[in-house]
């Protein structure tokens, strides 16, 4: 695809994100290509699992007494949070509609 710096900037990345991404391609090896691929992938995965989450969430609502449902839901919060957390979340989304939005 040759991603550019130039069309990221263009697609809402800013400079400090982009530094941050040419600081991981200097540490890991890389191109911009694989390194935007990656993290949109990573926020599919994201969405995937919150989604079940929620899916776990309704299921406790319906099946469950309360105090299962509480701790549930509180465990599921507190591992969505870590979740979200263990990845840029704002490069990720990013980067998850640049490869959306440059698809073809």
């Amino acid at each position: 695809m040759g991603i550019t710096e130039d069309s990221l900037l263009q697609s809402g990345f800013t400079r400090k994100e982009i530094q941050i991404l040419k600081n991981n391609i200097e540490s890991f090896g890389g191109d911009f290509d694989e390194v935007i691929h990656d993290l949109g992938r990573r926020f599919n995965i994201l969405i995937f699992i919150l989604f079940f989450f929620l899916l776990s969430v309704v299921f406790l609502a319906i099946f469950s007494n309360t105090g299962k449902l509480i701790s549930g839901s509180i465990g599921l919060l507190i591992t969505s949070m870590i979740l979200i957390f263990i990845q840029p979340p704002v490069i990720s989304y990013k980067s998850w509609r640049f490869c959306r939005k440059n698809k073809g």
